[in-house]
């Protein structure tokens, strides 16, 4: 008896260290995973769209809300929007309502109507111009590098491209602002142009600047002529 006793204490006491040392572990629940998800806000200027805001929870809506229908990540994609996003978004797809489209064509629209809009000209451009700012981590300095320089797509940039984004970078006075603009707009119509097209472009929107200080000045002399005879 005693003996069966002493086996009996001994598998109750390794049955409570085995419990104690391997506590069940609880999954995180979907309403709680959900409240993880921050709000969206669109900031094409600071590179925020998204693209990139819907990466970091992609794996969310595709595996741990898998058993839930298209209806309900719709409606909690729309919830994490921002305000005017909302409005922007309903806006676009009048008719239809959003519960009548698709969670797969509701992250459709959503990535083409608050993604990156910038031509290939323009994203390399402000690649160029990166600069580090003194209250900026280092190693995010280097994220934001790296990020910045695989949107540039160097393998396909080619010789005249690579000269007109030299040339449109040495136009940093304010003086050449507006003649700046001008030529990025003209580049983003068409990326092909050489320097030889671009230097015909300013110089055609230099005479355009002439001549229109010239109607000013001319206009300026007719009212004064008027305004002495009369």
């Amino acid at each position: 008896m005693k003996l069966i006793k002493m086996l009996t204490e001994t598998k109750i006491t390794t049955n409570s260290q085995s419990s104690s040392s391997n506590p069940t572990t609880t999954a995180p629940s979907v309403d709680g995973m959900a409240s993880s998800i921050s709000e969206f806000h669109y900031d094409p200027e600071s590179n925020v769209t998204f693209d990139m805001w819907f990466r970091r929870y992609e794996d969310l809506f595709r595996f741990d809300f898998a058993n839930q229908d298209d209806a309900w990540k719709v409606r909690l994609l729309l919830r994490k929007l921002g305000p005017s996003e909302v409005d922007k978004y309903c806006n676009l797809i009048l008719p239809l309502n959003p519960r009548d489209r698709s969670f797969s064509d509701t992250v459709q629209s959503l990535s083409q109507q608050f993604g990156d809009n910038s031509s290939l000209f323009n994203t390399r451009y402000r690649c160029l111009k990166l600069t580090m700012n003194e209250d900026t981590d280092f190693l995010t300095h280097v994220g934001i590098v790296n990020r910045e320089c695989e949107r540039f797509r160097l393998k396909s940039l080619t010789e005249d491209q690579f000269k007109a984004l030299i040339l449109i970078c040495s136009l940093q006075s304010q003086k050449f602002g507006d003649i700046r603009t001008r030529l990025l707009s003209r580049l983003d119509q068409d990326p092909k142009l050489t320097l030889n097209d671009i230097a015909n472009e300013y110089q055609r929107l230099v005479n355009l600047q002439h001549d229109t200080t010239s109607i000013a000045s001319y206009r300026s002399l007719v009212t004064c002529l008027c305004s002495v005879r009369y």
